[in-house]
């Protein structure tokens, strides 16, 4: 009768600490034997073989039996009191309870358990502050949002009234363990214990789509592959990336994930080994066997747009204004590459031959940060990771029905029997609720890295900068025509009278009902415009402002003298010499050409359109870091920066509180900030 196998174990380890021991027995000859050593050793006398063997066996035997009682004793305690067992204390194996057939080749099925876990919120806890949960031993939990009303909210958007998406508790496998408060506050799981439970039954779970939630500032990626739920988040991670939230934490740096289609799983990849995790998976770049594009959900919708004629920062308002109407459908937006032709709802026509220049801003070649739109609940993709079948339906020819024109959001129904949602013109939608996506394009953490190194090596410590400065000069109007060279200071922009300064006089009336006051505001703004040293001046004075002995700035230098007066105040500007070695401009410019694209139906750029982009990215970001930001008036490139400085510091500025995306029907509940210009006596202005 073999005693268990860990109790042999056990004595092999305990004979393996202890001292090495020589046995020397009389035999009937009266010889000594010799140890194994070989070694003459003193001659005990032991008692015959017969007895020293039966005593070996019956002390093994009740060594077991004792063992045994204790074991069994210890685990119909815990059953019989449901006593919870934590983490910590869980040292000793319990054997498995088969589930179903056993698994393949006879292998044990995972233990049934029923979790309690406490959870606390950064501001606040509600009723979820314990979860009860029936699943298995082997189950890990995490905190994510999904988007509010989408089809994985099991609240129905009920956060969608305060502007938030739906935090809620999932296993690693992507089970629904526990809804928690909307997104609005980071949730920890402080404590975790088990009680073990009868495997018989099913319990019905809701599986979630994918991890779709904000992440904070430090927040790093996943812990590996398994807690990715969906195709397109699994293939963007890497051990190696360099974006701390696409890294994989603690596992060796050339690990990727790749999905499985067969099974739906997101698994680790070694790089370049060969050895696949299954057959058909489907990875970010060449050599996988199932490619590199995820497949199309049965379900799945999308929605397209035409870019704009301009340059970056209207393009940007089309951008924005294409995720919001994402959100607002609940589709998928594919970013397109920019087309060399334009469409005017009736068909493709030629148009400005600089349309696909101006409209290019790098994003499939890796120039943005696409994550950061997937993690605060936008669906995105890129057209070349899609099928061919869905993006022969993106075309400019897309069905009037299936088409978006003017400014306002839809209903949702109204699309429901179209795959393909294409917006004709999304630069007319300039509402809050179409350009609060802003906040969260921003460009790749290589560019927002690199523009704070270089600012820190010309001005010092980030944080003390006082004042960033926008210097834009709209030089292209006519004096004779307009009453101005500077487009924005002449009279078809006049902030006093042109349509385009209505959004800023609407804004100035709520805060004040004083004409002479309203007056001198309206002056102020648009002097802030195309601005030289003692214009810029004015402007800060009148914000009861100074400039510091050095300062941040970004221009258009499309006037010489203009940019030098501001230069030679104490301007630091960045200088392409500070950028141009940079490895991934070269990444990306390569990038774009293994795209391949018909450059006589596709803007293709040459390597300086990667240099200039990368030089404006560097100096938008540069403008977040100012303490004080002074903005151009008629400019979508400060109305940029004052979405990425946040919410929190609109105040800190004479132009970010003015448009009409500050309405108070937008404000964001838990923002303690006061709604209007800075805090300060207006009468006492210069």
């Amino acid at each position: 009768c073999q005693p268990p196998r860990h109790f042999t174990q056990a004595g092999r380890d305990h004979a393996s600490d202890a001292p090495s021991m020589r046995l020397r027995v009389r035999s009937g000859d009266g010889k000594g034997i010799t140890s194994p050593t070989g070694r003459s050793n003193r001659v005990i006398q032991w008692f015959p073989r017969s007895t020293i063997v039966m005593a070996i066996f019956v002390g093994m035997y009740v060594g077991w039996a004792a063992f045994t009682i204790r074991h069994y004793r210890a685990v119909t305690s815990i059953e019989a009191t449901k006593t919870p067992i934590h983490i910590k204390d869980a040292k000793e194996p319990v054997e498995n309870k088969s589930v179903g057939s056993g698994g393949e080749g006879g292998k044990r099925e995972a233990e049934c358990v029923s979790w309690t876990l406490k959870l606390k919120g950064h501001k606040y806890t509600h009723e979820w502050g314990e979860v009860s949960y029936d699943g298995l031993k082997s189950d890990e939990f995490a905190t994510i949002t999904v988007i509010a009303g989408a089809k994985d909210d099991p609240r129905e958007g009920k956060c969608n009234a305060f502007n938030f998406d739906q935090a809620l508790l999932v296993t690693k496998t992507g089970y629904l363990a526990a809804i928690l408060s909307c997104s609005n506050q980071e949730i920890d799981i402080v404590e975790k214990s088990y009680t073990r439970r009868d495997c018989k039954g099913s319990i019905d779970k809701k599986k979630i789509g994918g991890i779709t939630g904000p992440f904070t500032a430090d927040q790093k990626g996943p812990n590996d592959c398994t807690h990715l739920f969906d195709c397109g988040t699994c293939v963007m991670h890497g051990s190696a990336d360099t974006d701390a939230k696409k890294s994989l934490n603690g596992l060796d740096p050339h690990t990727k994930c790749v999905w499985c289609p067969k099974s739906s799983e997101c698994r680790p990849y070694q790089d370049s080994s060969g050895q696949f995790p299954c057959d058909a998976c489907i990875g970010n770049g060449d050599g996988y066997p199932g490619g590199d594009t995820c497949p199309a959900a049965e379900d799945e919708k999308y929605l397209t747009f035409a870019w704009n004629n301009g340059r970056v920062n209207n393009n940007m308002v089309s951008w924005a204004a294409a995720m919001a109407m994402g959100k607002h459908l609940d589709r998928v937006v594919v970013i397109t590459q920019p087309i060399m032709k334009y469409s005017n709802g009736k068909g493709i026509h030629s148009g400005d031959p600089n349309f696909g220049k101006s409209a290019f801003l790098g994003i499939l070649e890796g120039m943005w940060d696409l994550e950061y739109l997937r993690d605060n609940g936008f669906k995105i993709a890129l057209e070349t990771a899609l099928p061919e079948e869905i993006m022969k339906k993106a075309s400019y020819d897309t069905p009037a029905r299936c088409r978006i024109g003017g400014n306002s959001f839809p209903k949702k129904e109204k699309y429901e029997d179209c795959s393909m949602v294409f917006m004709s013109n999304p630069f007319k939608f300039k509402s809050l609720k179409a350009q609060r996506p802003k906040e969260f394009i921003r460009p790749a953490k290589w560019l927002r890295d690199a523009s704070e190194d270089i600012i820190k090596k010309k001005l010092g410590v980030l944080d003390k900068i006082e004042v960033s400065v926008h210097q834009r000069h709209h030089n292209w109007g006519h004096k004779k025509e307009h009453g101005s060279k500077f487009l924005c200071r002449g009279k078809l922009k006049n902030i006093f009278d042109s349509i385009i300064g209505k959004e800023y006089r609407d804004a100035v009336n709520k805060w004040t009902h004083n004409e002479e006051e309203k007056h001198r505001m309206l002056a102020f703004t648009q002097l802030s415009c195309a601005i030289n040293w003692d214009e810029a001046t004015r402007v800060l004075k009148y914000w009861k402002k100074e400039f510091p002995k050095r300062f941040f700035m970004a221009s258009d230098r499309e006037e010489k003298d203009r940019f030098e007066d501001m230069v030679n105040h104490g301007a630091v500007v960045i200088e392409k010499k500070d950028y141009e070695h940079l490895p991934q401009i070269l990444e990306a410019y390569s990038r774009h050409k293994k795209l391949s694209f018909n450059c006589k139906n596709r803007y293709c750029a040459p390597r300086k359109k990667f240099d200039q982009l990368t030089g404006v990215y560097l100096d938008m970001w540069g403008m977040t870091m100012g303490k004080w930001f002074m903005g151009g008036y008629y400019s979508t490139m400060s109305d940029t920066i004052c979405f990425w400085r946040g919410w929190n510091r609109m105040n800190d500025s004479n132009i970010c509180f003015l448009p009409t995306r500050l309405e108070n029907k937008w404000v964001r509940p838990g923002i303690d900030v006061a709604w209007g210009p800075p805090m300060i006596d207006y009468t006492t202005r210069e």
